[in-house]
C-alpha cells in the first residue's frame, strides 16, 4: 500500500493535510507519529482529523517524521515509515 510521504500545510487546499488512503475503513487504528528525536507530536485513535503537520496547535518545522500505523486488525499488516513536512 502506497502513502503520500510529503504534506505540504500552507492552506491552499492542496496537500494540506496527510490523508491516508482506505483508513475509514479501520475505526480502532491507532495512528502515531514522532519526531527525529522519538517524541510523539502526533496519535490518533481512529483518524477522523487527519494530521494537519502541528503538535499542540503549533506548526512543526519542516522536516521527516516518523510514524507507525496500527490497525488493529487482524490480517492487516501493520505500516511505518517517514512523512515530510515541506513548507
Amino acid at each position: 500500500k502506497e502513502l503520500p510521504n510529503t504534506i505540504t500545510p500552507d492552506g491552499d487546499g492542496v496537500n494540506d493535510v496527510w490523508n491516508i488512503p482506505g483508513i475509514e475503513n479501520h475505526p480502532q487504528v491507532l495512528v502515531m507519529i514522532y519526531n527525529r528525536w522519538g517524541n510523539t507530536v502526533f496519535e490518533s485513535t481512529g483518524y477522523n482529523e487527519p494530521w494537519d503537520g502541528t503538535h499542540e496547535g503549533n506548526d512543526l518545522p519542516t522536516g521527516s517524521y516518523y510514524y507507525i500505523i496500527d490497525y488493529n486488525t487482524q490480517g492487516v499488516e501493520n505500516l511505518s515509515g517517514t512523512v515530510n513536512i515541506i513548507r
